[in-house]
This record gives structure tokens, sequence and C-alpha cells, in this order.
């Protein structure tokens, strides 16, 4: 069988599960991302055979099962980087780089903390973008993606840069003044809420890693919470985090209700309040 053939196959399997303009990205992003084949590729060899089709065949079984397909690939694109994937790890989504994007307006930082670090694509980025002089340490409750991670900062040139740590932020002994030392203290946390997991398709649920993605109903800013009272921060030291669209105005309060200034909800592209930034003042 030709790729050709394989290819639009392949998008009418998929078009009842994604819909036929998201089934062609997903075909697309498998052709090209695992097998180095892109539009041109199949406008020129399209009509030769395909000597992958048992692999072709079992990568559509589990995106038929709803795996997200940067997980049949193993790897997602961030900041214009390709970021190693597996299912310790979330998938880097578009409102984090935002969140990286608007950290890199403002001025660089040369001690620089990522709390929940998953791909390490915040971390990563960070450290490349801001250069040799800054120096990231990145945690995480999981040893497998602290493993991605480590191995993301190597592949991408950061690995010098970059310390990974294994922590829990709610169960871990708390760290002690000595570790106020971060410039910028940065967070995309757990926090969809445990309701709305059925509002959330299979793909995500089934798939992603549930400890790095839910919250109770009751307690929806606890990780906010645990991280803004550690003594992480500088005097002038940033914080920021990314958020449920939903606990804006809470998260601002709860930062200023310990002590942080100047207090910022930000919205994304689409004007949803998904950001928050607060600075530490002196002798909070």
């Amino acid at each position: 069988m030709t790729f050709r053939e394989r290819y639009n196959q392949a998008i009418l399997r998929l078009t009842p599960l994604y819909g036929s303009d998201e089934a062609r990205a997903v075909v697309d992003r498998l052709a090209e991302d695992k097998y180095e084949i892109g539009r041109l590729e199949r406008v020129l060899n399209g009509d030769l055979f395909f000597p992958r089709g048992d692999e072709w065949e079992d990568d559509l079984r589990r995106l038929a099962r709803w795996e997200p397909v940067q997980y049949v690939v193993g790897r997602a694109e961030f900041f214009g980087r390709s970021f190693e994937l597996t299912r310790d790890t979330l998938i880097p989504r578009g409102e984090t780089e935002e969140l990286v994007r608007a950290i890199l307006a403002g001025p660089v930082r040369r001690r620089v903390l990522d709390v929940g670090t998953g791909s390490g694509a915040i971390a990563v980025t960070l450290a490349v973008e801001w250069g040799a002089d800054t120096c990231v340490e990145a945690w995480d409750i999981s040893e497998g993606a602290l493993t991605v991670a480590a191995r993301n900062a190597e592949a991408l040139g950061a690995g010098g840069q970059v310390r990974f740590v294994q922590r829990d932020v709610l169960g871990d002994r708390p760290p002690g003044p000595e570790t106020a030392k971060f410039d910028l203290v940065v967070s995309n946390p757990p926090y969809v809420l445990d309701s709305e997991r059925a509002e959330m398709r299979a793909n995500v649920v089934d798939y992603e890693p549930e400890g790095a993605l839910y919250v109770p109903d009751d307690d929806p800013l606890r990780f906010y919470r645990a991280i803004a009272r550690l003594p992480l921060l500088k005097s002038g030291g940033e914080l920021w985090f990314e958020i449920n669209e939903r606990f804006g105005p809470q998260t601002r309060e709860l930062l200023q209700g310990l002590g942080y200034a100047d207090v910022r909800v930000m919205r994304d592209l689409y004007g949803r309040e998904r950001f928050v930034r607060g600075v530490r003042r002196s002798g909070v």
C-alpha cells in the first residue's frame, strides 16, 4: 500500500473521533514528526510503497483509542523547540508558552525556580533564552518526569544550567530561609477541578498524568498557597503562576493576603484570566 493510501485512510478512520479538520492535523503531525513525511514528500513520493505500514497501523490504533498524538510521536513543540514527552509528563500547552513570553518580556533573571517542571519546558526554555549566566532549579514530585526533563535539558543545551530536584511541595518538610535566593519563581501547578473531569476529552483524562492536573473542588488553590508561603524569593523577586481561569480574583487575594505586592491577574490571547504575578516585599 502506498503512503498516500494509508494517509487518506487514516484521516477517514479518525474523523468520527476528532472531526475532519483535527483528524487531518493529527495525521499530518504523525507523518511529519515521527515519519518525517511532510506535504512536499507526500506530493513527490506519496504513490510509492510505504515500507513502515505495520508501524503506521500500530500508531493509528493508539490514536483511535484517543491517545494524544504527542505521546504517540513522543515529542511536542514548545517555544520553537522539540521536547521529549512520556506518559509521566503533561503535554505543554499554548497558554504556558504565553506565560513564558510574558516572563521573557521582563528583565533577565539569574536565579530561577520552576515548581512542577514536568517535561522541563518552562525551566529549559528560560535557561536557554536567558543564556549561560542564568541558573535554574526545577522541582517535581515525579521521578519519571524529572528523568525526561533532564534529558530535554541535555538535548537542548541547558544541561549545565538546570538542576532537577524531586520535591513534593505539599508533603515535604518546608525548606529553610536559606532557600530565599531566587529572583523568579514560576509554576504551572495542578489546577483542574475534580468536577471538571467530566467536561474533558478522553485524550486528557485517560492519558495525561492526573497528579499533574487535578485538585479537589473544596481546595482549588492548595498548590498556589503552598508555593507562595515558601521562603523562596529574594526581596523584589517575582512569583508567576498559570491559573484556572475561574480563580483569578481568589488567587490575587491569596497572594495579597500573604504580603505580595503589585499583584496582577493577566489574560491570555483568548481573553481568559490565566496568569498571576506578584512581587515579594522586603521582610515578608
